[in-house]
């Protein structure tokens, strides 16, 4: 019917006759339809029958037919139709070279996509975002992240100078308004603006007016794009920094309906690219923790636990120990200068060996004298770190040529390390962990001075991702299965219990028991429901009940038995001495040995404090995980927290 309503207007006795845009309309119905042929023809008719100059009539119609060729899968047609445009003497448009590098970017053929791009370039045709996201998606392609992320920089500093240029100029857009720094939340998504009036002081060109138009406001897709390949090239900082960008150009929409009533209730909308851009997060973050790995390979959670999640109090103990053996050095080189600084590097290292020493000692009575820290594990309760056995501190180590009475501070004969000038913390002595604000914004610690990143763990990673997660909960976001899917095993993995906790707390669960049915830790109303928790995330966190419980009685096992060689527990040295079937002779230990010996008794017990700890975490979201899973997931998990609850670890 379209077809025939142009055919009547191309009728001699019409008083009507169609134009260059309706005859291009006609081409574009064709090569939509697949007829490439009639297409082609009604392309024909337009050039035969015009009364314009064929350098005069627009792309359009070249551009349908390009495009339809290219769906077609005949190429060489496509580039012939691009041949005869040129010949002809009309000028390709943006569009023109956007539909030629997509095909080739498909194709992944980089070199020709370039090609098309520097011919733009030479015909002086601008290229807009259409043309640099198809370059960006290119170059992730063929796995050229360096230059797609080179493009991305571009595109930033373009709307950087779009944005200037409407601030210092005040630029009118088509309604009169004037576009401010930060801009109404919903003409963020509105159609881009279309500044057309200048101040009397502004004096733009055409090319320039162009510009501001395209990138002053970034399209959803660039920012998909480069997190699909930020999580493609693993680079899990730079996902984040992106998300964060896109949030504050495409925040959640919050709007009130009405004022009073019902409909007065303040909602929020999360659109689908919302929903794709934090998909992709997650998944990049994800597979920085390595959590497919683990599923697939569940042998391999184990290298996750070397050390124990301290608690702030116990890292106020660790940081003041560090910052002891930080003293040490700078009091020795103060005292000796820096010629005697290397007698104090010999005689650290000499304690080293020592620490060696009796490690592997504790080794080998372990492999013979299992029996008896088997019965010691369910005797010996927590360990309590009181002053008594306290880290002596590395004063100890001091050589005796070094008057502490010289200093000031010092009390009782030892060094009140507190009044000691602080050493500055060099990323190899110390890492802090990177927290987010509330408004999700990444603090100094997640940068060096040099502005880079630094190499980030499994938990700061997991750390910036529940913090985010934690600010979206704010703003509403419609969250959906995939997203608690991947979140859970990552937060898990990545050992931020609490996030965990608050989550797990606001999941309507299946079925309520009687006993926790008047529990007022569950709030009334659930932000999460109908969530789906998968099996395998229920095998990762009795995996790591089992994993965690297993580390907590090695650093037991250690305490009782270097308790018992110290001699402190009389009771316990008796016993020990009496079962043990170690045939090494009785050794004679020196004082420096001694002193080894109590330090490591300390830190054993620390870290069986901290694992204990986390155990503890670890059961208490094992209780609110039975009610959200399926009943036939829940033997497995109930057999793993029966098992924990015979050890004592609280």
């Amino acid at each position: 019917r379209a077809v025939e309503i142009v055919y009547n207007l191309r009728k001699p006795n019409s008083a009507m006759r169609p134009g260059v845009m309706l005859e291009a309309a006609v081409v574009e119905a064709y090569a939509a339809c697949g007829e490439m042929y009639q297409a082609e023809t009604e392309l024909q008719r337009l050039l035969d029958n015009t009364h314009l100059p064929l350098s005069s009539i627009p792309a359009q119609p070249f551009n349908h037919l390009i495009i339809g060729y290219l769906h077609s899968g005949n190429g060489s047609k496509a580039i012939r139709t691009y041949t005869e445009m040129l010949r002809l003497g009309v000028k390709p448009n943006a569009h023109t070279f956007a539909v030629l590098m997509h095909s080739y970017a498909k194709a992944r053929n980089i070199k020709n996509c370039m090609r098309a791009f520097n011919e733009m370039i030479r015909m002086e045709v601008a290229p807009n975002m259409v043309i640099y996201t198809i370059m960006i998606f290119a170059f992730r392609v063929v796995r050229q992240y360096e230059r797609a992320d080179t493009v991305y920089k571009h595109i930033l500093q373009e709307q950087e100078w779009a944005r200037a240029q409407v601030e210092n100029r005040n630029l009118f857009m088509a309604g009169g308004n004037i576009p401010s720094s930060s801009p109404d939340i919903l003409d963020m998504y509105a159609t881009p603006s279309r500044f057309s009036q200048l101040d009397s002081a502004s004096q733009l060109t055409e090319s320039e007016h162009m510009r501001i138009r395209n990138f002053y406001n970034l399209d959803p897709v660039v920012y998909i794009v480069m997190l699909s390949l930020y999580r493609r090239s693993n680079r899990t900082m730079w996902a984040l920094v992106t998300w964060e960008r896109f949030m504050k150009n495409f925040p959640i929409v919050q709007w009130s309906p009405r004022e009073g009533g019902v409909m007065s209730q303040t909602r929020h909308y999360t659109s689908r690219f919302h929903i794709l851009a934090w998909t992709l997060v997650l998944r990049t973050v994800t597979k920085a923790v390595r959590v497919p790995l683990i599923f697939r390979i569940p042998y391999l959670h184990v290298r996750y636990f070397t050390d124990p999640e301290h608690s702030p109090e116990m890292r106020m103990r660790l940081d003041q120990r560090q910052q002891q053996k930080l003293n040490l050095a700078h009091l020795w080189k103060e005292f000796s200068g820096n010629n005697q600084i290397r007698y104090l590097r010999m005689k650290m290292k000499k304690r080293k060996r020592m620490v060696r020493g009796i490690e592997t000692e504790i080794d080998r009575r372990l492999d013979v004298d299992f029996e008896f820290c088997l019965r010691q594990r369910l005797k010996q309760p927590l360990p309590d770190l009181n002053d008594q056995i306290r880290f002596s501190g590395y004063e100890y180590w001091m050589p005796e040529s070094i008057d502490l009475s010289r200093l000031q501070v010092t009390q009782n004969g030892r060094l009140v390390h507190a009044a000691l000038p602080i050493p500055t913390f060099k990323n190899r002595d110390r890492l802090s962990s990177p927290n987010l604000s509330a408004s999700g914004e990444p603090e100094s610690s997640m940068f060096t001075e040099k502005g880079r990143f630094i190499k980030p763990t499994t938990r700061d990673m997991a750390a910036i991702l529940a913090n985010q997660w934690r600010a979206l909960e704010n703003e509403q976001f419609k969250f959906n299965n995939i997203h608690v899917a991947v979140y859970l095993p990552t937060v898990l993995v990545g050992r931020q219990y609490e996030h965990l906790i608050h989550f797990l707390l606001q999941v309507q669960p299946r079925t309520i028991p009687k006993e926790a049915a008047g529990n007022a830790e569950r709030p009334r109303v659930y932000t999460y429901k109908n969530i789906h928790i998968d099996v395998r995330t229920t095998h990762l966190l009795v995996g790591q009940m089992r994993v965690v419980c297993e580390v907590m009685l090695a650093e037991r096992d250690r305490r009782v038995l270097l308790t018992a060689l110290i001699g402190t527990n009389k009771k316990l040295s008796d016993t020990y001495q009496s079962e043990s079937v170690y045939n090494g002779e009785s050794i004679e230990r020196t004082d420096d040995v001694l002193q080894v010996m109590q330090e490591r008794l300390v830190i054993h017990s620390e870290r069986e404090i901290s694992w204990a700890r986390e155990l503890t975490e670890l059961m208490y979201i094992a209780r609110l995980w039975i009610p959200l899973i399926e009943n036939r997931n829940k033997p497995e998990l109930i057999e793993m927290m029966d098992m924990v609850s015979e050890v004592p670890y609280s």
